[in-house]
């Protein structure tokens, strides 16, 4: 979940290239929504300060798929405790600009903890 269209865009291409489906969701409600619609094996989501974009939205997540794995995104690595996201379910943070390498590692690792082939 972001609400910057071009990033967006950026993840579906990539996880196009991993034979990944996407679902794209810009707010909070809208990505809480598509969770009670359907089933995820990762969540990669912006995470803010102060705001549902982070640990709350983690949290509800988790509660509605406790199995999904949690790649969550920040540019504001001073405001946002590592620690904390990943009590609350968050497997991976990753600070802006991404080092896509280790990015990709991830989304390997978390596919794979789903079960999902890697291609």
């Amino acid at each position: 979940m972001d609400n910057d269209e071009n990033i967006l865009s950026a993840f579906e291409d990539y996880l196009s290239k991993k034979n990944c489906s996407m679902v794209a969701a810009s707010t909070v409600e809208t990505g809480i929504k598509k969770m009670k619609q359907q089933n995820f094996d990762i969540l990669i989501t912006d995470v803010r300060e102060n705001s549902n974009y982070g640990t709350k939205f983690i949290m509800l997540a988790k509660k509605l798929q406790p199995n999904i794995r949690v790649i969550a995104i920040t540019s504001y690595p001073d405001k946002i405790s590592e620690a904390n996201l990943k009590m609350n379910g968050a497997d991976f943070l990753f600070v802006k600009p991404l080092d896509l390498k280790k990015l990709d590692r991830a989304v390997n690792s978390c596919l794979q903890l789903s079960g999902r082939k890697i291609s």
